[in-house]
């Protein structure tokens, strides 16, 4: 599990100039990331579960992603 802060723009990330957008509302929040495997990370803030985001479907390292709440 990793921790990261939530930018004042409402994202996370920075490694590897990938960034995913959650909220605004979540700005200088701490929010925690856990790797599922096979480029899947699970958001958490607190002990609530915010969504999913797949690092391996990310093609163009300079954009923004948003969490998806469904996996298929």
């Amino acid at each position: 599990m990793k921790i990261m802060k939530v930018c004042q723009n409402g994202t996370v990330g920075g490694s590897h100039n990938i960034w995913v957008y959650l909220t605004a509302a979540l700005k200088s929040k701490y929010v925690a990331t856990q790797d599922m495997g096979k480029g899947i990370w699970k958001v958490f803030y607190r002990n609530v579960f915010l969504g999913f985001y797949n690092k391996s479907n990310i093609r163009d390292k300079q954009v923004s992603i948003r969490l998806s709440q469904n996996m298929v």
